[in-house]
């Protein structure tokens, strides 16, 4: 019953989620970097939070503003002038962190803290523009296919999003209904060899049916949804590592069982950025 009843979570979350996600990459601007920045703040949020509670104290005001700084980058400086933008607000991060525990006058874990306050926003908030990179792109386009509005502004987002929330799907009902070796016993005790097996192949197919879609050939297909399989399991991995350094079960209860934001983003925090450069090197560049 368990099972089910986070299967029927994952179902409404997904049937709430997916739309709102596509209305506003449809409608792009101020709209998606309203919704990207709204998840970005939440994670972030959830982030520090946890940090306060092995008494480190990041500078959480640094934190949330160079997170939306570098959303708004995304969103509206051109592609070619980005990566100078970007570096001038973690250069000004990091001085502001050093600065900010100079004023605290106790020094006190002030270069963990100041590391702290910055890991989230490279982890969290610079991930995050991918999000954004990607739903600019215009992938039938790229390979000189017909392309519309739906699919020139949300096709290749989906392209990512879809198929990293069935693997996540797929490993955790297979793990649970016939896992028995575990992946990971202490970093992800309720993972199996079975659920990442199978997730990892689900990936893989969904990314070849939406790619055909998006009329990208089925190699290229297969070779993206190969390297979201795995990166979106590192990134799970990743997630893990930091909850057992800080004690915790779960980001938050934003989601009820399935966690906090950042639980239920953390495949695609490292999806997003490996399927970006992989379409920039195969057919942007």
């Amino acid at each position: 019953m368990q099972v089910v009843r986070e299967l029927l979570a994952r179902a409404v979350l997904a049937v709430i989620g997916m739309p709102i996600l596509i209305i506003c990459a449809y409608w792009g601007g101020w709209w998606l970097l309203g919704l990207v920045a709204l998840i970005t703040i939440i994670a972030l949020g959830e982030y520090y939070s946890a940090t306060f509670t092995v008494q480190l104290r990041p500078l959480v005001g640094i934190g949330y503003l160079s997170a939306v700084l570098l959303l708004g980058i995304a969103m509206f400086v051109p592609a070619e002038d980005q990566a100078q933008w970007m570096v001038t607000v973690l250069f000004l991060a990091t001085l502001g962190t050093m600065l900010g525990q100079c004023r605290r006058g106790n020094y006190k874990g002030a270069t963990m803290n100041s590391a702290v306050t910055l890991f989230g926003v490279v982890y969290i908030a610079l991930l995050m523009t991918f999000l954004i990179k990607l739903r600019n792109i215009d992938l039938p386009a790229q390979l000189g296919e017909p392309t519309g509005p739906v699919l020139g502004s949300v096709g290749t987002l989906l392209l990512v999003v879809v198929p990293v929330w069935i693997l996540d799907t797929v490993a955790f009902t297979v793990g649970s209904a016939w896992g028995r070796r575990p992946l990971s016993p202490i970093l992800s005790p309720r993972k199996t060899v079975e659920g990442a097996l199978a997730g990892f192949a689900s990936c893989v197919a969904a990314t070849v049916l939406v790619g055909l879609w998006l009329h990208l050939p089925w190699p290229y297909g297969m070779a993206l949804g190969a390297l979201l399989g795995i990166f979106s399991q590192l990134g799970d991995a990743a997630k893990s590592t930091i909850k057992r350094d800080l004690k915790l079960d779960d980001f938050g209860n934003i989601f009820g069982p399935h966690g906090g934001v950042l639980d239920r983003f953390d495949g695609l925090l490292f999806s997003m950025p490996i399927a970006y450069a992989y379409l920039w090197i195969a057919f942007l560049r």
